[in-house]
């Protein structure tokens, strides 16, 4: 399917996103959050894509909420409501799907944009690429991120970024342990080519359960997480993958993975 504010294009069952309002720095608008939600729920459904990359067109990754629309509109206050609900939707649906979200940041992530980066699975950027939670600087409470931002870095910090709008670097965000990875501007599509060949040829349901795991381990007290874990690798037991798993381990060779 076509879509007005980015592209999609599949390479060896992995899946590549890329925001394309270069423009508008690949600021959200009511439209892309409807382009993006559509495209990842499509994404979601397809059991032969086993990873997601999350890229943009341009010198950023993205810019944040478009704040010549928020100025434009002549009711702000829905205007922030509809847009930040968009937002989240796509927030959600990459945090949900069982399938790995890579960030590939290649400039600028801000408001909106550093929240749509933070809730990717893997993050990789580019050297000096400047990221920020940006609204305060513009007179606006959070209207996503700060859930995110603070379980990264703790309280304080949180609130030193947040709070002072303060604007970081991706050197300063690997340090605060919010990024995976740096790299040479003309190195970040091998780098993100590295990490999207592993799930290539691990068990994508595998992968998925973990993922869902790693994200209930947030919330859910030890009790309740350790019967989780048991019942979700019962299940994963089921499954022609595991079989293959250790019979390869077994045979002393590489397995291969169907996601059955």
């Amino acid at each position: 399917m076509n879509y007005e504010t980015l592209t999609i294009s599949i390479r060896k069952n992995v899946a590549y996103v890329t925001l394309n309002r270069p423009e508008r720095l690949n600021s959200f608008d009511l439209k892309l959050g409807q382009d993006l939600y559509h495209a990842l729920r499509n994404l979601t459904t397809k059991n032969n894509i086993r990873a997601v990359v999350i890229k943009g067109t341009g010198k950023g990754f993205c810019g944040g909420g478009d704040v010549k629309e928020m100025h434009a509109a002549e009711d702000k206050s829905q205007f922030l409501r509809d847009l930040t609900i968009a937002i989240h939707r796509c927030v959600i649906e990459m945090r949900t799907m069982e399938k790995p979200v890579i960030a590939a940041v290649n400039g600028a992530a801000f408001g909106a944009g550093l929240s749509l980066m933070l809730a990717c699975d893997i993050i990789i950027a580019v050297k000096g690429a400047k990221m920020g939670t940006a609204f305060i600087g513009i007179g606006l409470a959070p209207g996503c991120g700060t859930q995110f931002f603070t379980k990264l870095v703790g309280y304080q910090r949180a609130c030193e970024y947040i709070l002072t709008s303060k604007t970081f670097t991706a050197e300063e965000a690997k340090e605060l342990g919010i990024i995976n990875k740096i790299v040479e501007p003309d190195e970040l599509d091998d780098a993100i080519e590295e990490i999207a060949s592993k799930f290539r040829k691990l068990s994508p349901i595998a992968v998925g359960k973990a993922k869902m795991l790693i994200n209930k381990s947030q919330d859910n007290d030890m009790i309740t997480h350790l019967e989780l874990e048991s019942q979700t690798a019962s299940q994963s037991a089921a499954t022609m993958d595991f079989k293959e798993g250790v019979a390869a381990f077994v045979e002393k060779r590489k397995p291969i993975f169907k996601g059955k």
